[in-house]
């Protein structure tokens, strides 16, 4: 088995930690694992690998030491466990910091430089702006071409991140360019990296109300009644939209500014079951 260090899940950790068991003929049942822990339920350590429960916080260090962890493995796990379980983005902060300060050097898949890209909004507006502005070095002119504008000393913060993540690079005539056209998240990023920059979005996406005349933005809201399976085809169809949109951006020419586009979907009200 691979160090416990390189999971970022503990639910992945500990089917692989088992399966690592039986395979060295050790065997060490799910049921022998909750007796250990004080689990009353058979079923209940199946339920927590399927992310079907949550392990109780005040069983977090016990399950660790039932395991066989060492010291520092237990501590990994228990901020792990933390983290996976957390219900509030801030909470998973708090805990992704403590994973990446004790243990900076061994979890490097949790993307520490890709969750700093999307702690401020403008790191992605101005990658955006490099594509066409020609920048090199002027981090005042630079900052001023956003709105709402930032300083330079954040201006220069962001070419400095967006030259460590290798998304923009200096040519040998001193001006900057971008490296790809196009840049997702997909699947690779932990959903709470990227809440921040969408909080952050939703912001300018509010304030862009009063800070644009009608003719400059596109703004519209729909509240309807839907089955599940209309809310289902919903946000296929934002998805496909939202595809749409990026091949356009892929192929458009010649840019000359940088817009921001946001779509949500999200219930309005709890599922309907029937009259109690």
């Amino acid at each position: 088995m691979k160090s416990i260090y390189t999971y970022s899940d503990f639910k992945v950790l500990l089917k692989d930690f088992l399966e690592d068991r039986h395979a060295g003929g050790h065997e060490l049942t799910y049921e022998e694992i909750g007796k250990r822990v004080g689990f009353t339920s058979k079923g209940f350590m199946t339920q927590i690998i399927q992310g079907k429960s949550k392990i109780p916080i005040k069983k977090i260090r016990a399950f660790a030491e039932a395991l066989g962890f060492k010291k520092k493995e237990r501590d990994y796990f228990e901020i792990l466990v933390l983290y996976n379980q957390a219900k509030t983005n801030k909470q998973k902060n708090i805990y992704f910091k403590q994973l990446t300060a004790t243990f900076k050097t061994k979890i490097r898949h949790l993307g520490p430089d890709k969750y700093e890209f999307y702690s401020a909004w403008y790191y992605s507006a101005i990658r955006s702006l490099i594509s066409y502005y020609p920048f090199s070095g002027d981090h005042k002119k630079l900052a001023a071409e956003l709105v709402p504008a930032i300083t330079p000393g954040q201006a220069q913060k962001a070419i400095l991140l967006l030259e460590k993540l290798a998304l923009i690079r200096k040519r040998d005539d001193g001006f900057y360019q971008v490296t790809d056209r196009l840049i997702t998240t997909g699947d690779t990023v932990d959903a709470f990296a990227v809440v921040d920059y969408q909080k952050a979005v939703m912001d300018l996406a509010k304030d862009s109300l009063d800070r644009f005349e009608k003719p400059d933005r596109s703004s519209s809201t729909l509240t309807l009644g839907l089955s599940e399976a209309g809310y289902q085809a919903i946000k296929e169809k934002l998805d496909a939209v939202r595809a749409e949109i990026m091949e356009i951006a892929n192929y458009d020419g010649p840019i000359d500014k940088v817009i921001q586009v946001t779509m949500h979907a999200f219930p309005l009200t709890k599922k309907y079951r029937g009259r109690i």
